[in-house]
């Protein structure tokens, strides 16, 4: 619990740090730029956290037999957004109250149906606190409050994680997450080869679709290296800890045979996507579906996230440069 908490300490420390530097080298506008940096990495500290199992453990020993803690420790997740608010002078009490309601709800569904222990197998709070994770963002939930300097979207993937990250974990006691963020050898392995089967798969059944067209690379080596990074932690982590983390992993839990959680994480993954335009749109449900098999696989081998997140980041790169 010491080493977790030095960890996540020095996180802050060197956001501080790039804070005072950027008001040092970076004049104009600088309190909204130092405290767009501070929120950003208070979120981030937030997503690190929970890959540390000494903290996720305390963390289900001081709420296990309080609802009132349940409900009140995900709240601190406001303080990122408030700091931001502040700073750029875009405080909004709708917003306020929207993210309060997300950062709760997940848990709060999930304590209506607890029993103790809680089962391993799906139940229907499960399924409810996924919704509630996840339909506000495709309902544009989100949208009109990270405001500065634009639209800054990748924000609500990294307040969306903890608060998934909580409900489960912390307040559900799911286990075999495999909520990681780095890689291993066997991730590496792992990530790679589903990822080249999907490509042998997925690129000529795309092309005959119509809905990919092989055209020149977009942009340079570095903003290719920079997408995969951002794609990884804000698209692939977030949708590969709710879609196998916790949905396919629920659903191996309560079916015989794995590969009966695999095929029907990867429906319930492909239609997700049905409001991608023109919605529905059956060739983006489609060919997730097909993806989310892949994803699902690199999960499974080891129950790490990290390699489903890898698999799923190099796919969405790949597509956004080529395709």
């Amino acid at each position: 619990m010491k080493r977790a908490f030095l960890y996540l300490v020095g996180l802050l420390i060197a956001a501080g740090v790039c804070a005072l530097l950027m008001v040092a080298f970076w004049p104009g506008e600088v309190a909204r730029k130092a405290g767009l940096l501070v929120s950003l990495a208070l979120l981030l500290t937030a997503c690190v956290a929970f890959i540390q199992h000494s903290i996720v453990a305390a963390l289900r020993r001081w709420v296990r037999h309080s609802t009132l803690r349940s409900l009140a420790l995900p709240l601190t997740l406001l303080a990122p957004y408030l700091i931001y608010a502040v700073t750029t002078e875009t405080f909004g009490w709708d917003a306020l109250g929207r993210l309060a309601l997300y950062a709760v709800a997940p848990s709060a569904i999930l304590l209506v149906g607890r029993r103790e222990p809680y089962p391993p197998r799906i139940t229907w709070p499960d399924a409810v606190a996924m919704l509630a994770v996840a339909a506000p963002v495709p309902a544009g939930w989100f949208g009109g409050i990270w405001t500065w300097p634009v639209e800054l979207g990748f924000f609500w993937a990294l307040f969306a994680l903890p608060v998934g990250a909580y409900a489960f974990m912390v307040v559900r006691e799911l286990e075999d997450v495999g909520y990681r963020l780095g890689w291993r050898r066997g991730d590496w392995a792992d990530g790679l080869v589903n990822f080249a089967v999907f490509g042998m798969i997925a690129i000529p059944l795309g092309m005959a679709l119509g809905f990919i067209d092989l055209h020149a690379g977009r942009g340079s080596a570095l903003d290719l290296i920079t997408s995969f990074f951002v794609i990884y932690l804000t698209i692939a982590i977030p949708e590969e800890f709710l879609f196998r983390g916790v949905l396919q992993n629920l659903l191996a839990k309560t079916f015989r045979k794995g590969t009966h959680a695999l095929l029907v994480a990867s429906v319930i993954f492909g239609l997700s996507h049905f409001h991608h335009s023109p919605a529905p749109n059956w060739k983006y449900m489609l060919m997730a579906t097909l993806a989310g098999v892949f994803y699902g696989n690199a999960f499974r081998t080891r129950k790490r996230l990290s390699a489903a997140a890898l698999t799923h980041a190099l796919v969405n790169t790949v597509w956004r440069f080529w395709f």
